[in-house]
């Protein structure tokens, strides 16, 4: 493509020289972006699940003040994993029944593992009493967010103390 300049032609463009290193900055760029924004993606999601989780625990204990009335949070068919409900047992038979569900919660999308502890043994529920303190004594319960695949720095143990109160810390990797 040339453009007339008095009686002279002048090429405008990039040479082969030009276009190649343009290419080859872009593609070192390429790779240093891609890994660090899929590190950027795993640590969004794992914040969002604990946040999730934290944020359920938090309405159930809400929800057991207003209603003046013990709140249970269950995992969904015994498993954490596939998520968890708060309800209220209106009729006291031990069991959810139409109309006691409060808020069920789906499964965490990212598939990280949970695990829920008392006193070092597994619960597959817990509950909030009027004062939104913990039922059953005074151990806290502790909740294991592990990633999957399991990456320490995106890792959380959240503890609720025997009054209620949450904490979220980073999994000691030591």
């Amino acid at each position: 493509m040339g453009r007339f300049v008095g009686r002279k032609i002048t090429m405008q463009g990039f040479s082969l020289i030009e276009l190649l290193t343009t290419m080859a900055v872009v593609a070192v760029l390429f790779g240093i972006a891609v890994p660090n924004f899929n590190t950027f993606i795993a640590n969004s999601r794992a914040s969002a699940d604990v946040q999730q989780l934290s944020q359920s625990i938090v309405t159930a204990k809400s929800e057991a003040v207003v209603r003046a009335a013990t709140v249970i949070v269950t995992a969904t068919g015994g498993s954490w994993q596939s998520g968890w409900r708060s309800w209220i047992d209106l009729n006291s038979n031990g069991s959810i029944d139409g109309g006691e569900v409060l808020k069920r919660t789906e499964a965490i999308k990212s598939g990280s593992g949970l695990t829920v502890t008392r006193n070092g043994s597994a619960i597959t529920e817990f509950a909030f009493d009027r004062n939104s303190t913990l039922v059953g004594g005074l151990q806290p319960i502790t909740i294991q967010y592990r990633t999957s695949p399991e990456h320490c720095a995106r890792d959380r143990d959240i503890e609720i103390s025997a009054s209620g109160q949450l904490r979220i810390t980073e999994r000691d990797c030591t």
